[in-house]
């Protein structure tokens, strides 16, 4: 099938295929800190939050270790696992104080992800759900939905139409998706909030990974197929691990704090993960922390505090994924 203009001037990201496992690269392992400052105005008197924050084991990633701490000391600290897998910390601070800080520590192995050719050789049409088989859970299908972020209706249909033509590979689409949004919009940090709805990002071209990553679920879903959210982080070069939320030249977009992509369900080798913001299938280089329908089910810390009027309240996010040596080596004395 010939190119169209518009494919012939993106550069489309390679795609991981599986040739032999004999070359496979060997799992990479990292530590991983995410921290989450409140600070406020005034001193509130309770703090209810829930936090999306802990690794997540997958098909590519497991989850040697994790740690949440609160600073206050919470008077309720418990773990919950909702439907789709995703563990969260629910938190409890029921004293005077004037911030908050939650740390997450884990350490996680992840990794190479490849493609086996065929299944992703195949018409996107056969992709969609009555093409499943009995293998797929049924819980598939909520990400074939509209969702509370992601309605349908939106222009998201246009860039649908324009990837997802007649006949074309799933594979190749996939690709094109991920080149289509990370030429057509401006990675703009001031551009848009956790509240701006999709149709905003649509007309302004503007936004940030949660922004990306919505549209490219809108686009999936708009052709029938199913998409999720993925919430995680990205590798950041050793030097950050003592100055968490410095993003070093030459990192990937997003790496100084949390991230977000998209997950596409592709029949005969499972999910296929895409990150729009920096134009690449997702690697070794990501940390997988929680999936859902879209940004409303994963957010990585939302809650409720009690206190006085005029309590305002000032956040910061810092994260470090730092690399280290595998299980049962040493570390380079030259690193």
């Amino acid at each position: 099938m010939s190119e169209t203009s518009h494919d012939s001037t993106r550069r489309r990201p390679l795609l991981p295929l599986r040739e032999s496992e004999a070359d496979a690269a060997a799992p990479v392992h990292y530590r991983v800190h995410h921290l989450t400052s409140y600070r406020y105005a005034k001193p509130v008197s309770r703090n209810y939050g829930r936090a999306h924050v802990e690794p997540r084991a997958t098909p590519h990633q497991r989850v040697l270790s994790h740690e949440v701490r609160v600073d206050p000391a919470p008077a309720r600290l418990t773990a919950h696992t909702d439907f789709y897998g995703n563990s969260s910390t629910y938190l409890l601070v029921d004293e005077l104080h004037e911030q908050l800080d939650v740390h997450s520590h884990a350490r996680v192995s992840v990794a190479e992800r490849r493609y086996p050719i065929e299944p992703m050789s195949r018409p996107w049409e056969q992709c969609t759900p009555e093409h499943w088989g009995s293998l797929l859970p049924d819980s598939g299908l909520d990400f074939v939905h509209p969702s509370q972020r992601i309605p349908s209706g939106t222009a998201a249909r246009e860039i649908s139409a324009e990837v997802f033509r007649p006949g074309r590979a799933i594979g190749e689409c996939l690709a094109d998706l991920t080149a289509l949004i990370h030429g057509d919009f401006t990675y703009d940090s001031g551009a848009t909030t956790v509240t701006s709805t999709l149709q905003e990002v649509l007309s302004a071209r503007h936004g940030v990974c949660q922004d990306f990553s919505h549209v490219g679920v809108a686009a999936v879903r708009a052709a029938g197929l199913a998409a999720r959210y993925v919430s995680g982080y990205l590798r950041t070069a050793p030097s950050a691990a003592g100055a968490l939320g410095t993003a070093p030249a030459g990192e990937l977009v997003g790496s100084a704090a949390s991230h977000a992509w998209l997950s596409v369900l592709v029949p005969g080798t499972g999910w296929v993960d895409i990150d729009p913001t920096n134009r690449t299938f997702v690697d070794q280089r990501f940390v997988t922390t929680a999936w859902g329908r879209d940004y409303s089910d994963v957010p990585p810390l939302k809650g409720i505090v009690v206190g006085p009027p005029g309590a305002t309240s000032t956040l910061s996010v810092s994260v470090g994924v730092v690399p280290e040596p595998p299980e049962g080596t040493s570390p380079d004395p030259a690193a």
